[in-house]
């Protein structure tokens, strides 16, 4: 008695969701998958007679989801069926078991859905799908990419000046479990880099230097699960030759205001110590003369130089002795502050 207690007990735990109106299952296409490889997960969620429901959202360590469309329809018994259709893509290899979903569930028992108090006799359940186990491989040769993909490349230049950005740009098509070039970066000796991503699957680098250098090729190595096979896809290099500036026309400018300057400023020094020098030797020849004759013949040819020294001169032709040697220091005096 007791063992037929518990098969029964086994078979209404197993058969009451269709006795009841509802059941809740899932299915994948594909139990055996690689690292990367799309698998379909598809639910069915069957009601009738349910006041609500809610469905639990599945969610897998290790594997990438997405819900890619539902679909909701009723039959001629007036059956509902939910159907939801899932990519998972497996992230690591190894065993994995999917863990069953859970919908909860509230009905009113057909006895009860005609009285006024009917929600009194409302019933909470949680029913769950089966758990569901697959085995995803590794791709060979370590990769962790798969998919079909193709990498273009672009510059803006391939000759610049010294530290003049040179824009290089990558472009990632095709699809698979590879949605950005996050994972990319780009090393050139002599050079200073900047990134941009302006979308995920396009990557802009700013380069700049002071001499010649080589964008090298960038490769990637990829698995492509429809032919089976390790693929690549990889990019040119660019050389680029970095010209030699002239001085800049400011630069230039600032050269010859410079030079003028020093000259003129040389030149000024020059002549004043020629003129120092020449002006102390008239000084000195005319302190030397010792008549009116001797001194009119030394500063004669400079009538007209200064009104005060030319009044000077004409009274020195006509002094008489004893006058001579006042007008000579003055004549010194007005020569020394010309």
């Amino acid at each position: 008695m007791p063992m037929f207690l518990s098969k029964m007990s086994l078979i209404l735990m197993i058969f009451s969701p269709l006795l009841f109106g509802y059941s809740f299952t899932m299915q994948i296409d594909n139990a055996q998958a690689m690292v990367g490889e799309t698998i379909h997960l598809t639910t069915h969620f069957r009601y009738n007679n349910l006041e609500e429901y809610d469905l639990a959202e599945p969610d897998y360590e290790n594997f990438k989801l997405a819900l890619v469309d539902e679909n909701e329809t009723q039959d001629q018994n007036n059956s509902w069926l939910l159907t939801q259709h899932y990519t998972l893509i497996a992230q690591k290899a190894g065993s994995f078991t999917l863990h069953p979903l859970k919908a909860h569930i509230e009905s009113i028992p057909l006895a009860y859905q005609a009285r006024y108090n009917k929600n009194h006799y409302l019933q909470k359940q949680d029913i769950f799908t089966q758990s569901l186990t697959l085995n995803v491989t590794p791709l060979p040769q370590g990769l962790q990419v798969t998919g079909n993909y193709t990498l273009e490349a672009s510059i803006d230049k391939n000759k610049s000046t010294p530290n003049s950005p040179v824009q290089f740009t990558l472009t990632l098509t095709g699809k698979g479990n590879l949605e950005s070039l996050d994972f990319l970066s780009l090393h050139i000796p002599h050079t200073t880099i900047y990134e941009k991503s302006s979308q995920p699957k396009i990557k802009t680098f700013s380069i700049l230097s002071n001499q010649d250098y080589t964008i090298p090729p960038i490769v990637l190595k990829y698995f492509n699960q429809n032919s089976k096979t390790v693929m690549l896809t990889s990019t040119p290099s660019y050389a680029i030759h970095i010209l030699e500036t002239a001085p800049s026309h400011s630069l230039l400018w600032l050269f010859v205001l410079l030079l003028t300057t020093i000259s003129s400023y040389g030149f000024r020094i020059f002549y004043k110590h020629i003129y120092l020098t020449s002006n102390r030797r008239f000084i000195r020849q005319l302190k030397k003369c010792k008549s009116s004759e001797d001194l009119v013949k030394k500063i004669a040819p400079y009538i007209g130089k200064d009104r005060g020294l030319t009044r000077l001169i004409y009274r020195l032709e006509t002094c008489k002795n004893e006058e001579f040697k006042k007008i000579k220091k003055e004549i010194i005096k007005h020569w020394k502050n010309l």
